[in-house]
């Protein structure tokens, strides 16, 4: 199932824990799915924005707006 999220998402491990909240518009595949976890399970906790953003470093949703 891919494509862009239109909310929020919260991506949970089989316990429930939080691995990550994904921000409305992010691009979502199995490829970026599979690369999360892989991330996820190297840190041992919660992705947090900065961990996406060195992960998808081209997706448009998670660049900083400079004012």
């Amino acid at each position: 199932m891919a494509g862009k999220l239109t909310e929020p998402r919260v991506i949970t491990d089989h316990r429930r824990e939080p691995v990550c909240i994904l921000p409305a518009g992010f691009y979502f595949d199995d490829d970026r799915w599979e690369r999360i976890w892989q991330r996820f399970e190297e840190k041992g906790e919660a992705l947090s924005h900065d961990d996406l953003r060195a992960l998808f470093p081209d997706e448009p949703v998670l660049r900083v707006n400079k004012l």
